[in-house]
């Protein structure tokens, strides 16, 4: 796996796109904020005034004195609102109603002393405008209102995140998407600043889970984050969806709900090549839950808990033995039932039954709990804890030449769970502080169906089909599998992650500084072993002076499908198989040496500086430097780094020694310094609100996991797959059938070739850089609309390290590709390391 820098303007994306979107200002990531400056009926700034921040709902409030400029800054906000601002001085005093804030930006509230005594409110547009000197990257934001107005066919954050016309949905059933052409994978998906996206990088949905761990019931505001220039932006490349989750406050609200979809609700599929629509599978999904918020101590201590269910059903296979309904394939149902009852009383194990189950369904449970804290108008706390359980069946091993019995199914059990805890702190009326930690801990695990561990067992049944076999049927080969699928003999994946963060906002002057650093420490452990039960094959096999049947002599070839049938039981029933595999740990070595068991952890620090340099420009930057330390190492090969041979393709001659590579290397110590500056200018008038923003930046995404956990499986030195692949072999090899997983027939002889990854040294994590450049401005007043808002503007991405994959073996590239990687290979072949 290597880097590839791409240079030069062919080799970059730029997109435009035009639309009422509101771009992201300066990034809290789970919070919001409100400034502004406070001035006396004469237009100078008011000293010394006391502003307060009150959110209604909670009663929760923030109190902060003007400095000489008149500016103010209220941080660590909950989003939302409404709340209410009130500016006090000598008497006098000044309120704003209803003003909302929005997730992760900086509202800006400029506030005039009137120089009355009386108290006046004044209820406008709330702070939440699009047109904010902090709105400069770009992204989409998604209040409340608009989550509970729009549509989700998937009650995802990422069909709400669509809603940003640079995200494109590159695979519907599979829920990927893509932005601004990047890898889907190479999105983020926070909430209450937890990664919840799928960073192992398996899932094509881009979640750990089949649906989204937490309920969109409970998610209060969304953010899209596509270019946004903040320095506490980090690990995408694509797109950051970030949201926040519900707060309770001093109202007990709640809701119950029940969601139900099935194919009659989805429109009919269109086959390509023959033009035609056919009918969506039969399906039915059901979603049930509640909410419940409220005060536990008013005014000071809240809760909000969310409890949802999902089922979905899964798709019946539809084959079946002879005889039944469905697609046929050519084994008879009496056929089945002798080679289970072989299982039972010949190798006295449970190897499972024929008959399909209904009514199968994926089913999750989701709970979460989140507390809100008003230690003081200074501190305010909060912790949230979630849990997701999945269970997903997965009925495989059917198809128009396969059946299969329960012990070849399984079920993919799946476990998330996490806990998140921040502190806000004002500690003066200049100076805040933000601290946050969160865990996060994550399972799968497929479990059999029937309970029962087993090698995989192939029953091979070839040549005439059964005399009743309906026209139509396949007379290829036909199998019955039961046992463990090969698969799943040894394979499990945990992760736990430990995420902390601490960042400070100082106020000087005109100029507001962020700094700050977090850290993401990462334990994975990750099994994917096949074969380590053993896997069988039994077939038929010609009669001959050392291979005799009870049933007399048989030519499988000319021979009818029920002599082929009892020659392939026999063999099973006496355990001799016609191949065999079985992986083992090497000499020395133990199975969980071959597992890869590593860590690690990315350590950022960010310094930023937002300022004004004149009334109408607002501008930032920053810069962020990311540091990777990965301190396991993978088992060293010596063969794998040897200098490599040349072979010769005229001479037919293979290359030979190994590649001159260390699989030991991994990322440790990778650091990426990324500068990031962003501008506001504000060209409104009176009458009219306009606005030119733009910016750039270099931003760092994360490998998925899976990519440079392989190095750590994939050494070469830790297990080996040793087999016998004819029925000759496996007799004189004394390849004897055991249902006993951890009493396999042992092989020896010399250590047949492996796979081994390399990490190349060239290899980084992957990093882009990103520019946007937009203009927004306000419509004229419509009939029934009123005004609106209409904004274009043009992203740009050009990959400065990207992730590509060679395969070593084949030889050197015979030229380049447009993108500039070389993926065609010589004739000329490597031979494998061994």
């Amino acid at each position: 796996m290597s880097s590839l820098r791409l240079n030069g303007f062919t080799r970059s994306a730029i997109g435009l796109a035009i639309a009422a979107v509101v771009a992201p200002a300066i990034a809290q990531n789970t919070t919001a904020s409100v400034a502004g400056r406070v001035v006396g009926a004469d237009g100078k700034p008011v000293a010394g005034a006391t502003v307060t921040v009150l959110h209604v709902e909670s009663r929760t409030a923030s109190t902060l004195t003007t400095d000489a400029d008149g500016r103010y800054s209220a941080r660590g906000l909950r989003v939302g609102g409404p709340y209410t601002v009130t500016v006090t001085k000598g008497g006098q005093s000044e309120k704003r109603d209803n003003v909302f804030l929005t997730l992760a930006e900086t509202a800006s509230l400029d506030i005039a002393m009137l120089g009355s005594a009386a108290s006046v409110t004044v209820t406008g547009r709330g702070a939440s405008d699009k047109f904010e000197s902090s709105n400069m990257g770009a992204g989409t934001n998604i209040s409340s209102r608009d989550l509970a107005a729009q549509a989700s066919i998937q009650r995802s954050l990422q069909d709400y995140a669509r809603f940003d016309p640079r995200l494109a949905q590159t695979d519907k059933e599979r829920g990927e998407i893509s932005a601004a052409g990047q890898n889907t994978r190479f999105n983020s998906i926070t909430i209450d600043g937890v990664t919840t996206n799928d960073t192992f990088g398996l899932e094509s949905n881009n979640l750990p889970t089949i649906k989204q761990p937490i309920s969109i019931e409970a998610i209060q505001s969304v953010q899209v984050n596509i270019s946004n220039y903040d320095v506490t932006q980090k690990g995408y490349t694509g797109a950051n969806i970030n949201a926040v989750t519900k707060s309770g406050s001093n109202d007990v609200k709640g809701s119950v709900y029940y969601v139900t979809r099935d194919d009659r609700l989805v429109g009919q599929r269109y086959n390509a090549t023959t033009d035609t629509y056919f009918d969506a599978p039969k399906f039915t999904e059901n979603t049930k839950g509640f909410t419940l918020g409220g005060p536990i101590v008013k005014d000071k201590l809240f809760f909000f808990v969310n409890h949802e269910t999902f089922t979905s059903s899964r798709t019946r296979p539809d084959f079946a033995p002879v005889g039944g309904a469905g697609t046929v394939v050519g084994i008879r149902q009496a056929t089945i039932d002798q080679a289970i009852a072989i299982g039972r009383d010949t190798y006295k194990v449970d190897v499972g039954t024929s008959a399909v189950p209904e009514g199968v369904a994926v089913n999750v449970k989701d709970s979460l709990l989140k507390l809100d804290w008003n230690i003081s108008d200074q501190h305010r706390a909060n912790v949230r804890f979630t849990r997701t359980e999945q269970t997903e069946p997965f009925l495989v091993g059917f198809g128009t030449t396969s059946l299969s019995l329960s012990s070849y199914w399984y079920n993919q059990e799946k476990s998330l769970k996490s806990v998140v805890g921040q502190l806000f702190s004002d500690w003066t009326d200049n100076f805040s502080t933000e601290f946050k930690i969160s865990k996060r801990d994550y399972d799968s695990v497929p479990t059999p169906v029937n309970g029962v561990r087993l090698p995989q067992i192939s029953l091979n049944f070839s040549g005439a089909l059964p005399s009743d076999a309906p026209a139509g049927t396949s007379a290829n080969t036909r199998s019955l599998l039961m046992g463990t699928e090969r698969s799943r003999h040894f394979n499990i994946l945990r992760t736990n992650t430990l995420d902390t963060y601490l960042g400070a906002n100082y106020r000087l002057g005109q100029h507001e500084l962020k700094f700050g650093l977090d850290r993401a420490d990462n334990d994975v452990y990750n099994a994917f072993l096949q074969d380590t039960n053993g896997r069988y094959t039994f077939q038929c096999e010609n009669s001959s002076a050392s291979l005799s049947y009870s049933f007399g002599s048989i030519n499988c070839a000319t021979a009818t499908a029920d002599q082929v049938a009892s020659a392939v039981l026999e063999n099973f029933r006496l355990g001799r198989p016609s191949q065999y595999f079985v992986q083992v740990p090497q000499p020395g070595r133990v199975l969980n040496d071959a597992v890869a068991i590593w860590s690690y952890a990315n350590t950022g620090f960010f310094l930023q500086d937002t300022f004004k340099p004149s009334k109408d420009l607002s501008m930032v930057a920053g810069l962020r430097i990311d540091r990777l330390a990965m301190p396991d190492s993978p088992l060293a090969n010596p063969a794998a780094a040897a200098a490599p041979v040349a072979g010769n393709p005229a001479t037919n001659t293979r290359a030979s020694g190994g590649f001159g590579l260390d699989n030991t290397r991994t990322l440790d110590g990778a650091t990426l310094f990324q500068p990031r500056v962003g501008f506001n200018w504000n060209l409104g008038t009176a009458d009219t609100r306009r606005q030119l923003r733009g910016g750039f930046g270099l931003f760092q995404g994360a490998a998925a996991n899976v990519w440079l956990s392989n190095p750590y499986s994939n050494t070469g030195r830790a297990a080996v797959t040793y087999s016998c692949t004819t029925f000759a072999t496996c007799v004189s090899s004394n390849a004897r059938f055991s249902p006993n997983p951890d009493a396999q027939p042992v092989l020896t002889g010399t250590i047949p070739a492996a796979n081994v990854d390399f990490l190349d040294p060239s290899l980084k994590q992957p990093s882009v850089w990103k520019f946007n450049l937009a203009f927004d401005t306000e419509l004229p007043e419509l009939p029934l609309i009123g005004r609106t808002t209409a904004g274009v503007e043009m992203l740009g991405t050009r990959v400065k390290d990207g992730i590509y994959y060679e395969h070593l073996n084949l030889g050197v590239a015979t030229r380049t590709g447009l993108d500039g990687r070389a993926p065609t290979r010589a004739a000329a072949t490597r031979s494998p390391c061994r």
